[in-house]
């Protein structure tokens, strides 16, 4: 009822993360990032943040040898190019096994650096008096996007994707010729691809001994800075990025923005239901900082009456929360209507990942990103096709 009369709100799996050991005194930290403050054996009662790093950009500047997938002069990192005319599974994801390697270990000096020197120059002692006498420290790692890279890796697999190089060798774009599945699609092969993705990724920064002896947490989040990670980006095998013009400035006329958080690219062909099964899909325990999805679902597509649409709506949060599922923001809107005043500069409330956002102040290009990424009029494939 509250999320028809008041559009935006925000919901939080309490049984998935009791399944994680956090109890009924949990809080969220930050944007959707449990904690628990009362406790001093279990589970965390204080959270280092740590934002989030670009695995997409990780994954191109890889092929081309740690060479930035932007700015071809620039060695960001040392590795073996991929040279096949036709792009190889299992060479590609051992490549980015290399590169998440290299990724990893520059993400936890940096905010073992940021965090030790935080402390010692601005140390919140008001703040730390009101916690228990023992804490026990996360360190907040994010992804950025993830639903672009989870998409390469299945177009390489299922797909062909052949690289298009400059007289250099160097990648700059990519041809994919044929289907595969796309992460929010509840597609066995995407959704293992995405498994073994966040499996990846944080079992690498757990490797780690970190500030205080904290644990790395990894959350699938980004807030409308998602916008500036996809200006940094290149072409991928399955969207549009930046490229450099003649004189070296940054041309952005075909970029395709990234999702926000764990949402699919706006070119995946699920509808809601697809995209909240896929999300259940991941291991929690892998991504304990927090899963999110922001979708708008129009009522209408929850049933004919008001009455028709609560109960709906209920029984698929329940079903979604009960399989694993984290959080959603949920923006219970109809398309047209809300696309007409974001885009006329009206005051439009929206959650958008982490944060609830006035539209009205979003720049054009984050407005253009918000509708394209995350609006749903259906909420199955099945209802898309009758």
């Amino acid at each position: 009822h509250m999320s028809h009369k008041h559009s935006s709100i925000q919901y939080e799996g309490v049984t998935t993360m009791a399944k994680d050991g956090y109890g009924e005194m949990s809080c969220i930290s930050c944007c959707v990032s449990p904690l628990d403050p009362e406790n001093e054996e279990q589970r965390h009662n204080i959270q280092y943040f740590g934002a989030r790093v670009n695995v997409l950009k990780a994954l191109l500047t890889g092929l081309n040898g740690g060479y930035d997938d932007v700015h071809k002069d620039y060695k960001v990192f040392d590795i073996d190019p991929i040279r096949d005319e036709v792009l190889e599974f299992e060479s590609v994801k051992a490549n980015f096994e290399k590169s998440l390697d290299w990724l990893t270990d520059t993400y936890v000096d940096a905010l073992n650096i940021i965090h030790y020197m935080t402390d010692k120059y601005n140390y919140e002692a008001v703040q730390m008096a009101f916690l228990p006498t023992h804490q026990r420290a996360n360190m907040g790692f994010g992804i950025c996007g993830f639903a672009n890279t989870v998409d390469t890796l299945s177009a390489i697999k299922y797909a062909t994707v052949k690289p298009i190089r400059d007289e250099d060798g160097y990648i700059y774009d990519y041809e994919t010729i044929g289907e595969y599945p796309r992460w929010g699609e509840d597609d066995p092969r995407s959704n293992e691809l995405a498994e073994w993705l966040i499996e990846a990724y944080t079992t690498r920064l757990r490797s780690h001994k970190l500030y205080k002896n904290a644990e790395a947490t990894v959350s699938l989040l980004t807030i409308t800075s998602n916008v500036a990670y996809s200006k940094q980006t290149g072409n991928s095998p399955v969207h549009k990025g930046v490229y450099l013009n003649e004189d070296g400035s940054v041309n952005l006329s075909k970029l395709e923005f990234f999702s926000p958080g764990a949402n699919p690219s706006n070119k995946a062909k699920g509808g809601w239901l697809q995209n909240l099964n896929s999300l259940a899909s991941l291991d929690f325990g892998y991504a304990a900082d927090g899963i999110s999805l922001t979708t708008q679902v129009s009522p209408r597509a929850l049933g004919k009456t008001r009455d028709e649409q609560v109960d709906n709506l209920v029984t698929i949060l329940d079903g979604y929360f009960e399989n694993g599922g984290q959080h959603v923001n949920l923006n219970v809107m109809d398309l047209n209507d809300v696309y007409e005043k974001i885009m006329s500069g009206e005051d439009v409330i929206v959650r958008i990942s982490g944060y609830c956002v006035n539209t009205k102040y979003l720049t054009p290009e984050q407005k253009t990103e918000l509708t394209q990424r995350v609006f749903h009029e259906v909420l199955s494939m099945d209802d898309a096709l009758n």
